[in-house]
């Protein structure tokens, strides 16, 4: 933990805020100061991690009726951008198409589409980065990394869920889907154990993603969900997302996040043709 942390936490009772605002000098108060710290380590943990693992996208409309969308995904970090691929491989129909992402700092990421049906690659624009990914209640956000610059720190609370924890509230510093975020960070590893999204003005959450304790795994000092539930209250539907084979620390070759993997239909780690 940070210095200081360790004491506000036992001193302070759940649920009560610590630090809402910042300071008048350019860095902040203290509070803040770990607050963004904090944040940051549960960033690393959660989006630090070069991984590959088959990902199950579970959709249930308003009717409880399911819909299930299966592909395989890489990620690693080259040179320190995030690079993401990821293929449909269930159901059938859309099978084949492949999405390749590449971080890109202070712009809109590079964003490229392999589509089976046309046998073509397509640049798309991912500056609507909070869009529904594959109609599910998972957003294109939701698949990137997070950074702390990209927020303004505005609360630090002790909280429980189930286990001592921190919510922390950000606001986005560009235009976004949400007003607010509430990231809830377990004390004792970092691992994010919920986000809750605010529209403005609003009290309650408009969406909600949450991770049980025991779903989560470790793995190369990264702890990692395996199942996460996405609810949006707003169009009254949910998504379960769930890891299946994950590994972490694979050896991934970096030609693989290439436009000629596109091209080429190149295999990803672990995908079975």
């Amino acid at each position: 933990m940070f210095p200081g942390l360790p004491a506000l936490f036992a001193l302070a009772p759940p649920g009560s805020l610590m630090i809402a605002t910042a300071s008048a000098d350019d860095h902040g108060s203290p509070i803040e100061f770990q607050a963004k710290k904090l944040l940051g380590e549960a960033f690393q943990n959660r989006y630090g991690a070069d991984m590959t693992a088959t990902i199950d996208l579970i959709l249930r409309n308003t009717n409880g009726q399911e819909r299930v969308r299966r592909f395989r995904a890489a990620s690693k970090r080259i040179e320190g951008r995030t690079h993401t691929i990821g293929r449909l491989v269930w159901p059938e129909y859309l099978r084949g198409m492949t999405i390749l992402t590449i971080e890109a700092h202070e712009r809109s990421h590079d964003a490229f589409i392999y589509l089976p049906s046309l046998q073509k690659v397509r640049r798309i624009n991912t500056s609507q980065r909070g869009d529904a990914f594959l109609g599910s209640d998972v957003t294109y956000e939701d698949l990137e990394r997070r950074r702390v610059d990209e927020y303004e720190v505005v609360s630090l609370e002790v909280t429980e869920r189930g286990e001592p924890a921190w919510t922390i509230g950000a606001k986005p510093i560009e235009d976004f889907t949400y007003e607010r975020v509430d990231f809830v960070v377990a004390a004792a590893d970092y691992a994010i154990l919920e986000s809750r999204y605010f529209k403005r003005g609003s009290e309650d959450p408009f969406r909600i993603i949450t991770t049980d304790r025991s779903d989560m795994v470790e793995q190369q000092g990264h702890v990692l969900p395996t199942r996460m539930f996405v609810r949006n209250s707003m169009r009254g539907t949910s998504t379960e997302v769930v890891f299946r084979d994950l590994i972490v620390g694979a050896p991934i070759d970096d030609k693989l996040f290439s436009v000629s993997t596109l091209e080429r239909r190149r295999s990803l780690p672990g995908e079975s043709r």
